[in-house]
C-alpha cells in the first residue's frame, strides 16, 4: 500500500512545491543515475492504442491456465495448487451485506502429518462485520474436522486424525459479512460509499507455514500485516436487488447473467472484489501482451477524463518497465480501481488508486497520481509474485515499491529524478529503522518516513555502491529465487553475493537496526541471471 501525508500537509507541501518548481530547484536533489546499459535488456515497445470501453459489455480476457490433475497420496485428485478456494457468494449491495459457502481445500507440503490447521479471517478484527454460521468437513476430505475455535482472526481446526503429508482437507464454511461504512471501517479496503463496495481480504484463508511453524499475522492499524499465499480462486457471486451494478475482479471475468458472473483466478494471494454501478473501463495492451484495465468512475459527459488517460498510460508504462527491469508480469490481466478511500492499496492482479488523486490530478506527470499508480503497479512485483510477511518486515515491499516509482521516472522522464528525491523523500527529512516492524508505529508519518523513504535512500546507497548491473542483478536474483513463495529478509540479503553483502556492511549498518542479517556471508553461486 501507498502512504502520503493528509490532506492539510499535502496541502501546506504542495504550496511550497510548486514554488519551488517555479523557481527551479535541479542540484537540490540526487541526479538520475547512469542508464542501465550493461545489461543486455530488451527495449520495451511502448503501445499506444487507448480505448474506451463500457464496463458491462465487452468480456475481459485472460489465459486461463489448465491445472495438471493428479492424484495424490489419498487417492483423490489434486491440480497443482496447494489451496484452492470454492466459494459461492450472493451479495446484496443496497443492504452491503453477503452470505457465502466457501469449499477450502489444503494440501499438506510440510514434511510430517498435521494435527491442526490454521484459518486467518481478517474480517473478523472487527465487531459486527463476520458471522461464522457452520463448518464441517467436506465429503471428499481425507480427514475431518473434530472441533473448531475461532478466535479473533485466527480460526483453528482440529482434526480428528492427522493430515497425511500430499493428502488435502477440505472444509465447507458458510458465513455472512456486513460491510462497514468507510468512516467506520477497520481498513479501507473493507468498506462501502454510496458508489463503490470494496470487499478486501473478504474470505477465511489457510494461514501459510514457514520452518514447520503456522504464520498468524497480528493486525495492525498501521501499515499492512496480511500474510497469505498463492491459491487457486473460483467464485460464483450473485448480486441481489434490481439496481444495476458490475462485478470488479482480477482473473478470468465471465459474465453469466444480468446480475450473476463466474470468476476464475489462479495464483493468487486473495480475491478482492469491487460492485459498483457507477463505473466504466479503459482498457489497454502492454509490449508483452498483457491486459491493463482501469475502472473509473464515470464523469458527468461519460467520456473518461485526462486523469483516467493518464493513469492507465502510466499503469502501462510502469508494467513494461518492471518488466524490463525485474521480469514479467505474474498476471496476464491487472486491474487498476478508482478508489472511493484515500491513497491506494494492493492485491494479487487488482490495485487501487484513490479518487481524490485522480481529482487533483495537474494535467503533468510530476503528480500524485503519477507516483501512487507506478508504487502501486509495483507491488504485482513486490507483494502478489514475491510474498513476505507485511508485519514484520515491511520494507520487503514497500521499500522496494516506493523507490519503483523513481525507476519509473528514470525511463520515461528521467528530468524528474531531481523532483522525485525532494518532493516524495527529502520534504518530510526521514529519519528511523528502514527494518523496523508495523507494530512499533502508533502514527503513519513516522512509519512512512522509516520503511518507506529511509528505505528508498537505503537502496540508493546500495545502487551507488554496487553500480546499476550489480544492484539490478541482485534484485532479479531475490525476485527469480523468491518468487511465489515467502521471502525473509535473509532471502533479500542472501542474493548477495558475499563480497557484496561486505561491501554494503557500512551502508547497511546506517539503515537497519540489525544490520548483520546473515550470520555468515557465503559466496552466491553462479547463475544465469549474473550473466
Amino acid at each position: 500500500m501507498v502512504q502520503t501525508p493528509s490532506q492539510a500537509q499535502l496541502a501546506v507541501i504542495l504550496i511550497g512545491l510548486t514554488l519551488s518548481v517555479a523557481c527551479g530547484f535541479t542540484g537540490m536533489a540526487a541526479q538520475p543515475t547512469s542508464p542501465f546499459a550493461s545489461d543486455a535488456l530488451r527495449a520495451a515497445t511502448l503501445a499506444p492504442v487507448l480505448s474506451a470501453t463500457p464496463s458491462d459489455t465487452t468480456p475481459i480476457p485472460s489465459k486461463v491456465r489448465t491445472p495438471t490433475l493428479t492424484l495424490d497420496p489419498c487417492g483423490m485428485s489434486k491440480s497443482d495448487a496447494a489451496i484452492e478456494y470454492r466459494v459461492s457468494a450472493q451479495i446484496d449491495p443496497e443492504r452491503r451485506s453477503l452470505r457465502a459457502t466457501l469449499r477450502a481445500a489444503y494440501r499438506n507440503t510440510a514434511d510430517a502429518p498435521l494435527e491442526t490447521l490454521f484459518m486467518y479471517v481478517d474480517s473478523n478484527n472487527a465487531e459486527g462485520v463476520f458471522t461464522l454460521e457452520a463448518l464441517a468437513s467436506a465429503p471428499e476430505s481425507a480427514v475431518s474436522v473434530s472441533n473448531y475455535v475461532l478466535e479473533k482472526a485466527r480460526l483453528a481446526l482440529q482434526l480428528e486424525q492427522p493430515l497425511p503429508v500430499g493428502c488435502r482437507a477440505v472444509v465447507q464454511l458458510t458465513f455472512t459479512l456486513r460491510v462497514p461504512s468507510l468512516p467506520n471501517a477497520r481498513r479501507s479496503y473493507l468498506s462501502y460509499t454510496e458508489r463503490q463496495l470494496n470487499l478486501g481480504h473478504w474470505l477465511p484463508e489457510f494461514a501459510p507455514r514457514l520452518d514447520d511453524a503456522w504464520m498468524l499475522p497480528q493486525a495492525s492499524l498501521v501499515g499492512e500485516y496480511m500474510l497469505s499465499e498463492l491459491a487457486d480462486f473460483e467464485a460464483e457471486i450473485v448480486l441481489s436487488g434490481t439496481t444495476p451494478a458490475d462485478l470488479i475482479a482480477p482473473g478470468n471475468v465471465e459474465r453469466l447473467g444480468d446480475r450473476n458472473w463466474r470468476v476464475r483466478f489462479r495464483n493468487g494471494r486473495s480475491l478482492p472484489l469491487v460492485i459498483s454501478s457507477a463505473m466504466a473501463r479503459l482498457s489497454t495492451q502492454t509490449a508483452n501482451g498483457e491486459t491493463i484495465d482501469l475502472y473509473y468512475f464515470v464523469t458527468a459527459n461519460s467520456a473518461p477524463s485526462a486523469a483516467h488517460l493518464h493513469a492507465l498510460k502510466t499503469a502501462r508504462q510502469a508494467v513494461e518497465r518492471f518488466s524490463q527491469l525485474f521480469g514479467t508480469l505474474f498476471y496476464d490481466r491487472l486491474v487498476v480501481v478508482e478508489a472511493d478511500f484515500h491513497d491506494g492499496m494492493e492485491f494479487s492482479g487488482l490495485v487501487h488508486v484513490g479518487s481524490h488523486w485522480f481529482a487533483t490530478f495537474n494535467g503533468r506527470d510530476d503528480s500524485w497520481l503519477t507516483l501512487i499508480t507506478a508504487h502501486e503497479v509495483a507491488h504485482q512485483w513486490w507483494y502478489a509474485q514475491v510474498m513476505t510477511a507485511q508485519g514484520d518486515a515491511p520494507y520487503l515491499d514497500e521499500a522496494l515499491s516506493i523507490y519503483a516509482e523513481l525507476l519509473y521516472l528514470e525511463s520515461v522522464r528521467p528530468d524528474l529524478v531531481p523532483w522525485w528525491w525532494t518532493f516524495r523523500v527529502k520534504t518530510y527529512q526521514p529519519n528511523g529503522y528502514v527494518d523496523a516492524a508495523v507494530y512499533e508505529f502508533r502514527d503513519v508519518r513516522a512509519y512512512i518516513n522509516a520503511v518507506y523513504l529511509r528505505g528508498a535512500q537505503m537502496l540508493q546507497a546500495i545502487r551507488e555502491a554496487l553500480g546499476d548491473a550489480a544492484f539490478f542483478t541482485w534484485l532479479r536474483r531475490y525476485l527469480y529465487a523468491s518468487s511465489g513463495k515467502i521471502a525473509t529478509p535473509q532471502d533479500f540479503w542472501r542474493a548477495m553475493s558475499a563480497e557484496e553483502y561486505l561491501y554494503t556492511a557500512e551502508i547497511r549498518l546506517r539503515f537497519l537496526r540489525m544490520p548483520d542479517v546473515l550470520p555468515v556471508a557465503t559466496p552466491t553461486p553462479a547463475d544465469l541471471l549474473s550473466n
